[in-house]
């Protein structure tokens, strides 16, 4: 198997800006100056978040990204791994000499964000799992034992430690030598063993004794409601997934954030394994302990957008120094340098004016500038490795059938485990069918008024009742996914035809046996026409309405972002369906320019077609009430089945809706990303820039 080639990251007077909506001036505030700018052009002034910054994230280091809240640490990080795209970039960006950008890199590196977002229902090894299969390791990848020997390499960087400090990393190296525990169980029972192939397995095991995940390898990650792992193993896990496709770029953002002190060192105990494998790791660390500082080897620091540091660790204490801010024998330097150097700890009541932020900045960014570690870092910029970056490198994505083959799998094994929502459901079909056949029970031996009244609404609320139901579960279900989809997305879990296929298949079986059920109790106990071709149609004609619903659901929670927004549109798309459904306006003789919106409700066709289905040739006493009736609610010319050929159209035209919808979700924001993936690849794999003439003289 090929080695892969190291790679180094290098950017070079790279800039970020956003426009903002201007600020009103003095007399722009209260209701008077607001009302002066109806009408107006919007301003927009252009924010700067990151201001000409330089550096490097070498090979086989770890590089931390330091500095307070709002000085850009996340932005520039999140420009490096293509996340950002709403702005203007400036500068220049190469990998391994190669120009590149945020989306190039995209194809070689992992990347773990500051919030976690894991499908709850999971396991931790089955999401580990997850990212095996649908994102395979690239082919020049280390083979599997090469976990082993990151896990040697920080078991003996853990033993040096604790020489140092015996306390805490003692704890840790106990709890990293304990024997395999117990699983935790689901439901009081183990797992059933996993169908993945055995290198699979193999991969899996080893990231989860590297990360340290054995005791919590069988527990549900949950959520906020359903708490299961904890946030280090939590975070640990979403650590896991990203290094498991062994990409030989790792780039995370605060992954030692909202985590205690052993967590967190032993979260940076396992990049630095990983970066012992030759790989690139970077990330944002927000006040990290001594001992974290200790396992850090170049530092990058951030102050108002600009860079203020940008060296070997080794070297830090002495730089602040030089500036006249010494750090005392016991202190930690990544303290220090909040408290005394981008900020004065004398000001104990207020962090200083921004004018004052402003001006510290220029003195720090100026004595940088004039720094020989300045001087130091352009060579290594200028000097960059030139190993040539091979095709074997980039990040894999695996085929259309085992995408859905997978996610077709988890997600019926989501629906399992929420077996909750699955009673609701059912209990919801049975009680209705029990309720509307009780409320109008024997219906048929009453007078002939009364038939048609009774008829008309059991039918009418039937079709309401199918079509709302279906699309408030939907929407409840799929709005708390969406961040889910969104996310893996976005990390290359899978396409979107393959998540979109595979939700309906799992889906559409639960949608089509609930109006079945609901139909079984309420037909018979209605007494509507005892034929059972005619219970066969009013069976199909619910479960139409009840995937219309879903689709609209669908539709629904793909196009908004969030359940309020989701709700408060929801009475507006319903409402004019009911309206116009048959029932509660005669249709045919409603307002003129607005009776077109009978022909795009799918209440009104199923309203249509389930009392076609009931008063065609229904005799009473040998007369002829049901074509009289039908005649007088005047419904349209169509017959049952042309009613329901209308509803799946609209069904259909919802779906195609909700997969546009979420297709433009997911290339909203990508930019010169979309179809560019092998454009990109070609940048990286041609010849170094010509700035780069001369080989590297570090080799």
């Amino acid at each position: 198997m090929e080695q892969q080639a190291p790679l180094q990251i290098s950017f070079e007077d790279l800039s970020y800006t956003v426009r903002v909506r201007a600020q009103e001036g003095p007399s722009g505030g209260g209701l008077l100056g607001r009302l002066k700018t109806i009408g107006s052009k919007t301003r927009y002034d252009d924010k700067i978040i990151l201001n000409r910054i330089t550096g490097t994230f070498r090979p086989g280091r770890v590089t931390a990204i330091l500095g307070p809240s709002g000085s850009g640490k996340t932005t520039l990080l999140n420009l490096l791994a293509g996340y950002e795209s709403s702005g203007t970039v400036g500068g220049k960006i190469w990998v391994n000499g190669r120009p590149a950008s945020g989306a190039s890199i995209r194809q070689l590196a992992g990347y773990v964000n500051q919030d976690d977002v894991i499908l709850p229902t999971q396991t931790v090894g089955e999401a580990i799992t997850m990212s095996i299969v649908l994102r395979p390791p690239p082919l020049s990848s280390m083979p599997p034992n090469s976990a082993e020997a990151a896990a040697e390499s920080r078991q003996k960087h853990a033993e040096k430690s604790a020489e140092q400090n015996s306390g805490d990393n003692n704890a840790e190296t106990d709890a990293e030598a304990s024997p395999l525990p117990l699983p935790v169980t689901i439901g009081g029972r183990a797992p059933p063993k996993s169908s993945v192939d055995t290198k699979t397995e193999q991969r899996c095991t080893h990231a989860i004794r590297l990360f340290g995940l054995e005791k919590c390898q069988h527990t549900i990650i949950g959520d906020s409601s359903a708490k299961a792992v904890s946030g280090g193993e939590r975070k640990r896990t979403a650590i896991a997934m990203e290094n498991v496709t062994q990409p030989p770029i790792l780039l995370l953002d605060e992954p030692s954030s909202g985590l205690d002190s052993h967590s967190a060192l032993m979260v940076m105990h396992q990049l630095k394994a990983v970066a012992n494998e030759g790989r690139t790791v970077a990330a944002v660390l927000h006040q990290p302990s001594s001992e974290m500082f200790e396992l850090i080897d170049d530092i990058l620091i951030l102050f108002e957008g600009r860079l203020v540091y940008m060296g070997e660790r080794a070297g830090f204490v002495d730089y602040l120094a030089q500036l006249g801010h010494p750090c005392g024998m016991y202190s930690n330097p990544a303290d220090h340098v909040f408290n005394s150097v981008l900020y004065d700890h004398r000001l104990t009541k207020h962090m200083g004016s921004q004018a004052d932020a402003g001006e510290r900045a220029e003195w720090l960014v100026g004595a940088w500038q004039a720094s020989p570690e300045a001087r130091q870092l352009q060579r290594l910029v200028d000097r960059p490795e030139l190993c040539p970056i091979s095709a074997l490198q980039f990040r894999r994505t695996s085929s259309f059938p085992v995408q859905v083959r997978y996610l077709a799998k988890r997600a019926a094994r989501n629906a399992v485990r929420n077996q909750l929502i699955i009673r609701i459901r059912l209990a919801q079909s049975i009680i209705l069918g029990l309720l509307i056949g009780l409320i109008f029970l024997n219906t048929q031996n009453r007078p002939v008024s009364v038939q048609r009244q009774n008829f008309s609404g059991a039918l009418f609320f039937t079709s309401v009742t199918q079509m709302l139901l279906a699309m408030l579960s939907v929407v409840n279900v799929f709005s708390q996914e969406r961040l889910v989809f969104l996310r893996e997305w976005q990390s290359g879990y899978y396409g979107l035809p393959a998540y979109f296929v595979s939700k309906n298949l799992v889906e559409l079986p639960i949608q089509v046996v609930l109006p079945i059920v609901y139909s079984a109790i309420a037909y018979w106990l209605l007494g509507l026409r005892s034929d059972g071709t005619k219970f066969v149609l009013f069976t199909v004609v619910c479960v139409c309405m009840n995937l219309c619903g879903y689709s609209f659901g669908l539709l629904l929670a793909s196009a908004l972002p969030d359940m309020s927004t989701i709700l408060a549109a929801l009475p507006a798309v319903f409402l004019p369906f009911l309206l116009f459904g048959g029932l509660l306006v005669n249709t045919g003789n409603s307002t003129v320019w607005l009776r077109w919106l009978q022909w795009i409700s799918p209440v009104k066709y199923s309203y249509s077609a389930l009392s076609v289905n009931q008063f065609s040739g229904y005799v009473v006493d040998g007369q002829a009430v049901g074509d009289q009736y039908l005649d007088e609610i005047n419904l349209g010319p169509f017959s049952t089945g042309e009613n329901i050929a209308f509803i799946i159209t609209i069904t259909v035209i919802a779906w195609v809706s909700a997969y546009l919808a979420l297709l433009y979700l997911t290339n909203k924001g990508r930019g010169k990303m979309v179809n560019a993936t092998k454009r990109l690849q070609e940048k990286l794999l041609g010849p170094p820039d010509q700035r780069f003439a001369q080989p590297n003289a570090a080799s």
